[in-house]
């Protein structure tokens, strides 16, 4: 009887033990759920918007051309795809593949077009992009600013004073000035004529040339002279 109470005395413990191991674990079958205080604020969703927004224009212009009535825009997107647009007077069209996009005008060297809802107009005067009052995007052709004449080099002369490329003021200076490429062709030239007293090379050489003549004494029986401005020849009669 004793051995029957003792067992039941010891299964009682082990229940209370188990039920106490039970009662102390958290048992989570959902995930908490965000309170009131826990709820984005909006400033955030703002920020995160902010960051989303592009940082180029959306197209640019690279030219533009007309054939009767109808006006041509050659555009290129921020990803560099070119695309083309053909629009009539006082008619929009929007841009290949790109939705919510549409060119409203196009003129000489000028194109405005309309942007979507969630894309704002993004100005970059150096890509010829402007933004007007309603928010559409104003392309122009981006011209290049012009290149700066460079600045004559100063030469410092034989006596220190700086002479800037005149060949006077190099010559005054004792300098020598780069040789020109026919200097030496007419140097030779004015050589010649000076050794030929004053006339030029070729006058001399037709002076010094003398053909040869052939006196009437001198023609044999059977051969007549002919006379050229070179010498005179003997041929057969």
């Amino acid at each position: 009887m004793k051995k029957t109470s003792l067992h039941g005395t010891i299964f009682a413990s082990l229940l209370v033990l188990a039920s106490g191991s039970l009662t102390a674990q958290d048992l989570t079958l959902f995930e908490p759920v965000a309170t009131d205080g826990q709820v984005e604020r909006p400033d955030n969703l703002q920020g995160r918007e902010q960051r989303n927004l592009p940082s180029s224009p959306s197209f640019t212009l690279v030219g533009t051309s007309r054939i009767g009535g109808k006006h041509r825009a050659t555009l290129v997107s921020s990803s560099g795809e070119i695309v083309t647009v053909a629009t009539t007077p006082g008619s929009a069209q929007e841009i290949p593949d790109h939705p919510g996009f549409r060119v409203t005008e196009i003129g000489s060297r000028r194109v405005v077009n309309t942007n979507p809802s969630d894309t704002p107009c993004i100005a970059a005067a150096d890509k010829g992009v402007s933004c007007d009052a309603n928010g559409a995007s104003q392309l122009t052709l981006a011209t290049a600013a012009p290149v700066p004449v460079a600045e004559p080099v100063a030469v410092a002369g034989n006596n220190g004073a700086p002479v800037n490329g005149d060949p006077a003021a190099q010559a005054a200076n004792g300098d020598v000035a780069p040789d020109n490429p026919f200097a030496a062709a007419l140097r030779a030239a004015a050589a010649n004529e000076a050794n030929n007293n004053g006339q030029p090379q070729n006058a001399a050489a037709a002076e010094r040339f003398q053909p040869r003549r052939i006196g009437p004494d001198e023609v044999p029986p059977g051969m007549r002279v002919v006379r050229t401005p070179f010498g005179d020849r003997l041929v057969e009669l």
